[in-house]
């Protein structure tokens, strides 16, 4: 068994594959004073409670991350509870496509998987979307190398950012408004901060088009995701385990 491990500033995301199929997945909070044994006992508990699997089985662990001090935590957890040193993704190990980027290294190991991802169930031109703390978007060209992308806020960060900023607003819930002009600043909030996400994501997408000189396909991922599927023009499908698959597509390819 694998156990992938998806580390992101706002949540964490594990998920145990036996081969290709994902047995079950779970996510927690990013504590940042999480330690070795909170970790050792949140992923002991999923096996015993959910899996029905002993911890010996797993014969694998791959790390991809974006919070270094939470890549060790984890690191040394594997080699506590499950005695497997990890795969930590990044673009220092062998990957399942070519990188055309100055600084490769720049990277994020959540891209790399998803574009890892991507290219097996997609192949050839491609831009992956996902939606976390950041909305990150990320090209595969036609030869199938990776070129790079784009980082915005994500929603939530976004409006997080805005009541901190103004006095007079405030945190409101992610989800579609009823109407798009507001009828309270909670519903104009909303509707800013949905409407205005599908704008920023049709917008940078139109822009890559033209930049590219094609169209291509346009999928999307992560926790904030699903809720502007139907309003994005280009994108086509939502994977919400995307990251998950990459990790353990980038995992097999380096125990080849």
């Amino acid at each position: 068994m694998l156990l992938a491990i998806d580390i992101g500033n706002t949540d964490t995301v594990v998920g145990v594959f036996d081969g290709s199929n994902l047995l079950n997945s779970f996510r927690v909070a990013s504590a940042q004073n999480l330690t070795i044994d909170e970790a050792g006992l949140f992923v002991s508990s999923l096996f015993h409670h959910h899996i029905k699997a002993e911890l010996t089985e797993v014969t694998q662990v791959a790390i991809c991350s974006v919070v270094p001090h939470l890549t060790d935590i984890y690191k040394r957890m594997s080699k506590k509870y499950f005695k497997v040193d990890p795969l930590i993704i990044s673009s220092k190990i062998k990957l399942p496509f070519e990188i055309e980027y100055p600084k490769p290294g720049e990277i994020g190991a959540d891209r790399l998987a998803n574009a890892a991802a991507g290219f097996a169930e997609f192949g050839s031109g491609l831009i992956v979307v996902d939606m976390g703390t950041a909305t990150t978007f990320d090209v595969i060209s036609e030869s199938g190398a990776y070129i790079g992308g784009v980082i915005a806020p994500g929603p939530q960060t976004a409006g997080i950012n805005l009541a901190q900023r103004a006095a007079r607003l405030f945190e409101v819930t992610i989800e579609k408004p009823e109407r798009v002009i507001g009828k309270s600043t909670a519903q104009a909030l909303k509707s800013g901060l949905h409407y205005g996400t599908i704008g920023l994501i049709d917008t940078i997408v139109d822009n890559i088009f033209q930049e590219l000189g094609k169209n291509c396909k346009v999928i999307a991922t992560g926790g904030a995701a699903e809720s502007y599927i139907v309003g994005s023009k280009h994108i086509s499908d939502y994977i919400p385990d995307l990251t998950l698959n990459g990790i353990r597509i980038i995992a097999d390819f380096n125990s080849q």
